[in-house]
């Protein structure tokens, strides 16, 4: 049974208003929309760029909610009688990070049971993944688990050995409950590994926030979302929050953890090695690093490189150069960017341990 005193403790920088003992409220869901803040639902009010869920708080109230959380002052909630004096309120300095915690506390913080790989850029993210998910189901089917215990989140769909369900958003990463109940149903399905697509929006949101992720890959980052990033800085900061996740996640046994980065992209190989470097100064660990590229003149060494590369109609194939050897590969994927998808895809098998004739298959 998970109390509201159990969230408190997982909240950093909370204050508790109310005339109930934490201890003694029951918390069933977590949610940000007033709708379905139910009886022994915690209604996280979250600030979004066209709505204020801080609005809606008296709303959650009337329909049974336990408590709120919200980012407001309380005593200025209290002032526009948003709710009645003693009402279970936890003020917090970001209540996007409150919704994230709060929610995978609530399943018990299931990416702790899986390794989990989040995938970051511009385009390829939902290609790299379901490359991904493949090479994995791959690498761990067995005559009990078929399908391999492989869970996937795209902006498309979310897949759980094999099953496919409709996150009902097509645009960008679910939102922070949504995406920790499908990590919840794939440790409960026995999976082993998660393969998260992380977009800007998400990242930014914290949608993905209380994720423990083990690796972080990028394909690419271009001059796109503008429109709700700003800059283009703001943007690589958005997609950095991947890697700066890294250092935050506790640490898993006989799980490696890395950064899998493309050399080819100048839009992202020196802004996120900077920000793996900063990281590292600040936390006193590394977090090894494994760059990817189609061979040719590159300003570091690659890590694995595609070279021999022959695009034709019905194919690509192209030998896979890596820190173990050598093999060959090929993929009915056509196109230049398409060998990138594929090696980011590759390099972060690699750096997981996968054999290379399951990467083959």
């Amino acid at each position: 049974m998970l109390t509201l005193a159990h969230l408190l403790a997982v909240l950093s920088g909370a204050r508790y208003w109310g005339d109930a003992d934490p201890a003694t409220i029951t918390i069933g869901d977590v949610t940000a929309d007033s709708r379905t803040a139910g009886p022994g639902a915690l209604f996280v009010a979250v600030a979004g760029g066209r709505v204020d869920g801080h609005r809606y708080i008296g709303h959650a109230f009337a329909q049974g909610a336990a408590a709120v959380i919200g980012a407001a002052p309380h005593g200025q909630l209290l002032a526009g009688g948003a709710f009645a004096a003693g009402a279970s309120y936890i003020e917090v300095p970001d209540s996007r990070l409150a919704l994230a915690a709060c929610s995978a506390a609530l399943q018990n913080f299931p990416s702790r049971n899986l390794i989990v790989v989040g995938v970051t850029g511009t385009d390829g993210k939902t290609t790299t993944c379901t490359l991904l998910e493949a090479i994995l189901k791959a690498a761990s089917a067995s005559p009990a688990a078929p399908e391999g215990r492989v869970g996937v989140i795209t902006t498309v769909s979310a897949r759980i050995g094999g099953a496919e369900i409709d996150t009902g958003f097509h645009v960008t990463t679910p939102d922070a409950p949504q995406v920790q109940r499908f990590l919840r149903q794939m440790v409960d399905a026995g999976c082993t590994y998660a393969v998260v697509e992380s977009t800007s929006h998400g990242l930014h949101q914290g949608r993905v926030a209380a994720v423990d992720f083990d690796i972080a890959a990028v394909t690419n980052i271009t001059h796109e979302h503008l429109d709700y990033h700003g800059t283009r800085d703001a943007y690589v900061a958005a997609k950095a929050l991947l890697f700066r996740s890294l250092y935050r996640s506790p640490a898993k046994r006989h799980t490696p953890r890395c950064a899998i980065l493309n050399a080819d992209d100048k839009g992202s190989y020196g802004a996120l090695l900077a920000v793996l470097n900063e990281e590292t100064a600040a936390n006193g660990f590394p977090i090894p690093v494994r760059s990817y590229g189609i061979a040719g003149p590159h300003p570091v060494a690659l890590d694995v490189a595609a070279t021999d590369v022959v695009y034709a109609t019905d194919a690509t194939r192209f030998t896979v150069q890596w820190w173990g050897g050598a093999f060959p590969l090929e993929s009915k994927l056509i196109g230049e960017f398409n060998v990138s998808n594929v090696l980011c895809a590759v390099t972060t098998a690699l750096a997981l341990g996968i054999a290379p004739d399951a990467i083959q298959q």
